[in-house]
């Protein structure tokens, strides 16, 4: 970079400059899209978590009676719910989600749902050949009629038997820091999670509610709810954790522009001296010579 013209170094420092008010501004984009996301977070997060445990509580007081919903079935395909984000310029946020699909679907026959633009390309173009109502620009916009909407797309599917499981791919929000990528299973119900909580319960003292007309017919009305709730609450958790992850990517980004920077004006100097050198040496040995 020392031998570099001093006008190209000052291009390059010039395009570096504007790179960065470029990544400084999506960085503020994303923190205030973050913080409004994650505001949004805290209120839908105890639904999220509420609701699963409200299943698995039901179904451990539904009796006797085979429940349709919790008993596995023959069909050996899994649908994949992978909710990605989109758009790009999110450091690992995507890659590291679909690496973890990938290295399961591997071991299974799958069917994908993607959601999002990112997740949506992904899949298409590495050649996963069943996709299924793939969605874009959901994100930011995710209304719970919306989620509603889905739920019943997939419910309709598992009810005629095309696939077996429902899982749910997202990226968690851990922490401004840090996004764990998670994949959950939403339909079966897990019944060892099930026998795990009729067993602690043991001989505990507690009020059971009475269902009107059966647990087991609440249990079957509330499922639409129930894969409605665990999908919007996914969306909105991936949602919260994509801006986090956008921001961090920005103020990195920006962060090693800098450092190039203050390493191109030292190499701009050098030159610049260098040339101040070579002038002065000319000046002096035109003196001498006259």
């Amino acid at each position: 970079m020392v031998g570099a013209g001093i006008s190209d170094i000052k291009r390059r420092i010039k395009s570096i400059e504007n790179t960065i008010k470029i990544t400084n501004a999506m960085r503020l984009v994303s923190s205030a899209k973050q913080r409004k996301a994650k505001a949004r977070l805290l209120e839908v997060r105890p639904f999220f978590l509420g609701i699963h445990e409200c299943m698995m509580d039901l179904a451990s007081r539904a009796g006797p009676e085979p429940l349709e919903y919790v008993n596995p079935r023959s069909n050996p395909k899994s649908l994949y719910i992978v909710i990605g984000g989109d758009r790009g310029l999110a450091g690992g946020f995507n890659s590291n989600l679909f690496k973890k699909v990938a290295s399961q679907v591997m071991k299974e026959t799958t069917i994908i749902l993607p959601i999002g633009k990112v997740a949506v390309s992904f899949f298409e173009k590495n050649g996963f050949p069943e996709i299924l109502n793939p969605l874009v620009n959901v994100g930011e916009q995710i209304t719970p009629q919306k989620a509603h909407h889905v739920a019943a797309t997939i419910l309709h599917n598992y009810d005629r038997d095309m696939f077996s499981k429902v899982n749910l791919a997202y990226t968690s929000f851990v922490s401004t820091l840090s996004q764990e990528p998670v994949i959950t299973q939403v339909l079966p119900l897990n019944l060892e999670r099930i026998e795990q909580n009729v067993e602690s319960e043991g001989d505990k003292t507690r009020n059971v509610p009475h269902h009107d007309p059966s647990p087991n017919a609440v249990f079957r009305a509330l499922v639409p709810q129930y894969l409605a709730g665990m999908i919007f609450g996914a969306i909105v958790e991936s949602f919260a954790a994509e801006q986090a992850a956008r921001s961090n990517a920005m103020e990195s980004a920006t962060s090693s522009a800098k450092e190039i920077i203050a390493g191109l004006k030292l190499a701009y100097n050098r030159a610049r001296q260098v040339a101040i050198t070579k002038e002065i040496i000319e000046i002096v040995s035109g003196a001498s010579s006259d």
